[in-house]
């Protein structure tokens, strides 16, 4: 198996058909793979392998729908989706909106971590990380973000500079009057 990074990691994995008290007249097949962690991950499918390349892919598919599993987990941990009270269906389709841009953004940080330097001394840094920070490093980007940005006295108004210079009123005062 290959990491985000191309890291080659060995696993060993094999597969056993078993049945299960609760259903015993379903066929169920019990995957068991070594090598991604501490512990044995095993994977229990409805899927009967006869060849070690089909018990690959299934574990190929429950990895990248764990990604998927994360991503929503951090959207509604880190950010409250589930608690967030809006009126209208277009709304909450909005606030999904902006979240899923929000999350992309500190998507394209993580990915790019190595390379600035930005990222890896300020950002991670600041979100005061007790343990050395893992793979699925969201949390540490959310949280030093909201520190960087928790200290702004002023809001975003004073990083963005005006595109247009502002006219002086043409209203003419009591001076101009006089002149």
């Amino acid at each position: 198996m290959k990491n985000k990074a191309g890291k080659a990691r060995k696993c060993k994995f094999s597969y056993i058909p078993i049945s299960l008290p609760a259903i015993p007249d379903e066929k169920l097949t019990l995957i068991i793979i070594r090598g991604l962690g501490k512990v044995a991950m095993m994977l229990i499918t409805n899927l009967n392998p006869t060849d070690k390349r089909l018990s690959l892919a299934i574990l190929k598919v429950y990895l990248r729908r764990w990604r998927i599993e994360e991503y929503f987990r951090f959207k509604k941990q880190q950010f409250d989706f589930e608690t967030i009270r809006v009126r209208s269906l277009n709304s909450i389709r909005t606030m999904n909106l902006l979240l899923s841009i929000t999350i992309g953004f500190i998507a394209m940080l993580s990915q790019g971590k190595k390379e600035s330097v930005l990222v890896l001394l300020l950002i991670l840094k600041i979100s005061k990380r007790i343990y050395d920070i893992p793979e699925f490093n969201y949390y540490a980007l959310a949280d030093g973000i909201y520190t960087i940005l928790q200290k702004t006295k002023t809001g975003i108004k004073k990083f963005i500079k005006p595109r247009f210079k502002k006219k002086g009123s043409q209203q003419l005062t009591i001076a101009d009057a006089c002149i």
